[in-house]
């Protein structure tokens, strides 16, 4: 029996997780149409990567701490943060967690968020896939939404005469051209998992 505990104790000991990492990535972008104000989609994730014999045979099933969407609007006139917020993933979306940017409609921007239930390491696929919309209006809160047959305007570049505006993710964050060919400067960029605006001002707001 004692010898059973201790082989029980040395497999448990083996099947261990590494430190907590923070991972977030932009996921899209959305000017709004009248290039006032743009819209950023985050993915942040929290978790544990798989070690000892948690991790055998294929890599294994890291330990989700957190997932959750992080929805920022910027002016971008003042270059000023004007609202944000945060959305956890919720059980029908916690396998293959995806928040997406559909658009604006008038002065609220939309997304959806895709994903299955079940646990780690199930499929997900198919008739399997959950999709939720969700709104986030003017000096409000992230909301679910219906958007009947309204269709949510989407793009990241805008081109009048006179008026050049084009914004694009990158590792760092968010990047601003307003010229063809100009080199693309930061807009905002993450500090820790947050994203922050570059400080400066943006002239000739469309």
């Amino acid at each position: 029996m004692k010898h059973q505990l201790l082989l029980i104790t040395a497999f448990l000991a083996a099947c261990t997780y590494g430190p907590a990492e923070d991972h977030v990535t932009v996921q899209n972008l959305a000017l709004k149409p009248d290039g006032s104000q743009l819209a950023v989609m985050v993915k942040y994730e929290r978790y544990q990567v798989a070690t000892g014999l948690t991790a055998f045979p294929d890599g294994g099933v890291p330990r989700v701490l957190v997932k959750r969407t992080d929805l920022y609007v910027m002016d971008l006139p003042s270059r000023a943060l004007v609202d944000s917020g945060q959305l956890l993933a919720r059980p029908a979306h916690r396998i293959a967690f995806s928040p997406w940017l559909l658009g604006w409609v008038g002065d609220t921007v939309y997304f959806q968020v895709t994903g299955c239930a079940g646990t780690p390491g199930d499929e997900c696929h198919g008739a399997l896939i959950n999709t939720s919309l969700f709104g986030l209006p003017p000096g409000g809160t992230i909301a679910e939404a219906a958007l009947d047959s309204l269709k949510p305007e989407l793009t990241s570049s805008i081109t009048r005469p006179g008026h050049y505006l084009s914004v694009a993710k990158e590792p760092y964050g968010v990047s601003l051209s307003q010229a063809r060919g100009e080199a693309r400067r930061p807009l905002m960029r993450f500090v820790g998992v947050r994203l922050e605006v570059v400080s400066a001002g943006v002239p000739g707001a469309l």
